[in-house]
């Protein structure tokens, strides 16, 4: 019998490792690139319904005695559940040293501020806020650190850069604050000395905000996330509406 020749079939075997799949724009995309997640879809419903809800509360006569006994605790909800996306969407560990010390900075600043006037200039935080030690609520170091995140996201998104970034970052949030500050003693947030509200103020918002975005941006922690432009605009949209209303 004769025998068969030997046939080359070229026979490969196929590897179905992830590397070597098609990348499609979804899988390469960065987390502070990829879009809303559902949940974070929910929770950026939440945090403008909270805020535009809000707005309209402080306008109500009924309501407002309420809103002075709910601030600190909607405040914690809100911070914390942008902050806990945050780490979900970035999975970086070193986002919660960051928040770690940037809330112990920012809480000591405040109480040697309250305690001397050296810092901000000569003010008190009023009673709407009664969760507090040495004089500072204890939510405000939270809000820093939210808020500067959201800031620093922005700032991200305009110029590059770990020092460009931070430096507009801190002017942003120093100009935020010029939506801030009129609400703030309205609502007895807090209330300035010879109600006058120092240009040292707006100064030292902008330094502080500097000294604890420097860190975030050199060490390129991982934070951003599409939910921090509607944070931002959410709550600039409560304190314009409330400057306009009271």
């Amino acid at each position: 019998m004769p025998t068969q020749p030997f046939i080359d079939y070229n026979v490969y075997t196929v590897s179905l490792k992830q590397d070597d799949l098609p990348q499609t724009a979804s899988s390469t995309a960065t987390p502070a690139r990829r879009g809303l997640t559902p949940s974070e879809r929910y929770l950026a419903y939440f945090l403008v319904f909270a805020f535009a809800s809000g707005a309209l509360a402080h306008t109500l006569p009924a309501v407002l005695p309420v809103t002075r006994y709910t601030t600190d605790g909607l405040l914690l909800v809100l911070n914390g559940l942008l902050i806990f996306s945050l780490y979900q969407r970035n999975r970086d560990s070193r986002l919660w040293i960051w928040l770690l010390l940037a809330y112990l900075f920012t809480f000591a600043t405040e109480a040697i501020g309250v305690a001397t006037g050296a810092i901000f200039g000569e003010y008190v935080y009023g009673a709407t806020m009664w969760w507090q030690w040495l004089g500072v609520p204890f939510v405000i170091a939270l809000n820093w650190c939210a808020l500067t995140l959201a800031t620093n996201d922005l700032a991200a998104r305009i110029v590059d850069g770990p020092l460009r970034t931070a430096l507009l970052a801190s002017v942003i949030i120093a100009l935020y604050d010029v939506a801030i500050e009129p609400v703030a003693i309205s609502l007895d947030y807090w209330q300035w000395a010879d109600n006058i509200i120092p240009l040292q103020n707006y100064l030292m918002w902008a330094v502080v905000a500097f000294i604890i975005s420097l860190p975030l941006q050199w060490l390129r922690i991982r934070y951003r996330s599409p939910l921090l432009p509607v944070y931002l605009f959410a709550q600039l949209f409560f304190f314009i509406v409330l400057n306009l209303a009271l």
